[in-house]
């Protein structure tokens, strides 16, 4: 698929060590409510070719962010820092989807230093027949928010 130009504004982010998973995106500076921060970039990825994509070794399939039923970004492929947001059951950041390009918002005033996160809301076909316990198991989260639900799984 056709690459689309990424949009990075390095003004606002820095990548670092996370509290919460691996590497983190951090605010160089306020950032407030409603600002786009950056873009989600990647190749743009059929979902019906992600499985074999993995198998292949083509991708972890660790990044991909879905756009629609069709399609998803992988962010491991030509991605960009955005990729390194981890997720939150109470994130400060959003994801809109405009022209099938995802953007990353500030749902909140963001302080200087925070990670910024976001609610993967992650869906799988098998976490229907999973049990609460199953799904925290399979599919854990480290956020550590008060609302925590144990799991990167959609509610």
């Amino acid at each position: 698929m056709q690459e689309k130009p990424k949009v990075q504004n390095r003004d606002f982010i820095r990548v670092g060590k996370s509290k919460i998973q691996g590497s983190g995106v951090f605010a160089k500076r306020k950032i407030p409510k409603g600002t786009r921060i950056i873009e989600y970039a990647g190749d743009r990825i059929p979902k019906k070719d992600l499985l074999s994509d993995v198998e292949n070794g083509l991708t972890s399939h660790i990044y991909v962010l879905s756009i629609n039923d069709e399609l998803s970004v992988d962010g491991e492929r030509n991605g960009n820092d955005a990729r390194f947001i981890n997720h939150s059951c109470e994130p400060n950041c959003e994801v809109y989807i405009f022209d099938e390009i995802p953007y990353i918002y500030a749902m909140v005033d963001i302080r200087r230093f925070e990670e910024l996160t976001f609610d993967y809301k992650l869906q799988s076909s098998i976490g229907t027949k999973l049990t609460k316990k199953e799904k925290i198991a399979l599919f854990p989260c480290n956020c550590q928010s008060k609302q925590c639900r144990g799991t990167i799984l959609a509610k």
